[in-house]
């Protein structure tokens, strides 16, 4: 027997309050509810800022290298989008660079998203973007480099840093 649909949502929505807490940016009364937090989603709230410096609400993409963009979100859903953090779920392209970049493969891990710590965004007066990306891996991890002095770990979370372009 199948989980239903609704207590998948239900476990999704659980796991993206918890990583909430765990951000330091859960929401100020445990009892908002989801249509609440929908309400605060109009325009006008914090933003993301794509590689080539495009401010961007609930985008269906983002990449995350903007160097050379070997690592990248696709296929975006967002549950959540507000003024302090936003919640979503994708999946997560990496190039494997075997046998080097140009020559390897992308390969691709679901992911839960949350995007926090929303600042004001130099240079435009008014407009705050979030800072800080947390991904969590519910099945397949991917390769993660200089993790505590180990060359490769596969952590089950991992959070970057978000600068404006």
């Amino acid at each position: 027997m199948h989980p239903s649909p609704s207590r998948h949502a239900a476990a999704f929505t659980v796991i993206l309050l918890a990583l909430g807490f765990l951000a330091g940016c859960a929401p100020a009364h445990i009892g908002t509810t989801v249509s609440a937090s929908l309400a605060e989603n109009q325009a006008g709230s914090t933003v993301v800022v794509g590689c080539s410096g495009q401010q961007q609400n609930r985008p269906s993409s983002l990449v995350l290298t903007c160097a050379d963009a070997n690592d990248a979100l696709t296929a975006l859903h967002w549950v959540s989008w507000a003024n302090n953090q936003a919640f979503g779920t994708g999946t997560e392209k990496v190039n494997t660079c075997r046998p080097d970049c140009a020559d390897g493969k992308l390969v691709s891990y679901q992911a839960l998203i949350t995007l926090w710590r929303p600042e004001p965004l130099p240079g435009h007066p008014g407009v705050r973007y979030f800072t800080r990306i947390t991904r969590i891996y519910p099945a397949n991890r991917p390769p993660l480099y200089n993790c505590q002095g180990k060359h490769t770990c596969y952590p089950l979370t991992s959070t970057l840093s978000l600068a404006p372009s």
